[in-house]
């Protein structure tokens, strides 16, 4: 798992130890700032119903988390697949070109 999630960085972290160290440091920094976005979503969307500014904020925040880790991907990806009207329409954020017939 460590060597996929390294392969888009050009095996920048596993060539050296301070490397690996600041791809920790930014995937934590993401998926805490993701997570907060979606917490905050939640209120966000309630009290602004006329104005949708929850619910791309909460797509943000996924999508950031997503991107982050591996493990939170395939979660977040398998739930959304579900759901075939909405992994249709953003498949693309995720990564996938075509669906899976």
């Amino acid at each position: 798992m460590v060597t996929a999630m390294n392969d888009s960085l050009n095996g920048w972290a596993q060539r050296n130890a301070f490397g690996a160290v600041v791809v920790l440091v930014i995937r934590a920094v993401c998926v805490a700032f993701g997570m907060a976005l979606m917490v905050l979503a939640i209120p966000l969307g309630f009290v602004t119903p006329f104005i949708p500014i929850g619910l791309p904020m909460f797509l943000f925040g996924l999508i950031l988390v997503a991107a982050a880790s591996k493990t939170l991907h395939t979660y977040i990806t398998n739930t959304l697949r579900r759901f075939p009207w909405l992994w249709k329409r953003v498949r693309f954020a995720f990564g996938e070109k075509e669906a899976a017939e």
